[in-house]
């Protein structure tokens, strides 16, 4: 039926939009394809998803095993209405940096979030540079818990946030 075959195309070029190159040229696929070192630079988001935020205002400063360190700039698109940095984005960094310190032991698992928090200590002042960085504290068979940490320029922190992701078993 017409319906049908209009369905149909409308799945597909749903798919290829979800699979073109720049939805796969982000940072999880980058690792898994580049390995870890490949996170370093300038940030390399999923497409135009949630991270996308991301793009053009983070860089990858250092990377070693079971950690990441990223600079920030607190820019009007990432404020919210006090011009200091919106909680949303912050929770973003600690899903983002939790993910990248635990692609740093192992590029090929990202996992799945299950639980993550953030405990906001002071603002992000608008157009200030700020450093965040994730660490792998727990590194298991089924779950990876990370640390995040947001300093100011002088060292002072201004957020954490912890992140545990799960990696899903393949079915047998």
């Amino acid at each position: 039926s017409i319906a049908m075959n209009v369905a149909g195309a409308m799945l597909r070029a749903s798919s290829r939009r979800l699979f073109s190159s720049a939805a796969t040229s982000g940072y999880i696929v980058r690792a898994r394809e580049m390995g870890r070192d490949s996170l370093l630079g300038a940030f390399k988001s999923t497409g135009d998803r949630f991270d996308s935020i991301l793009r053009g205002r983070m860089d990858c400063t250092a990377i070693s095993e079971g950690s990441v360190e990223c600079k920030i700039t607190v820019d009007p698109a990432i404020q919210n209405a006090y011009g200091t940095m919106h909680g949303g984005c912050t929770a973003t960094i600690v899903d983002v940096l939790g993910t990248m310190a635990l692609l740093s032991k192992d590029p090929t698992r990202p996992g799945v979030s299950v639980e993550m928090s953030q405990t906001f200590l002071a603002p992000a002042k608008g157009g200030e540079v700020i450093t965040a960085t994730g660490t792998v504290t727990k590194y298991g068979r089924s779950l990876g818990f990370t640390e995040v940490r947001i300093t100011d320029g002088d060292g002072r922190i201004l957020a954490t946030g912890r992140h545990t992701k799960a990696f899903p078993q393949p079915k047998k």
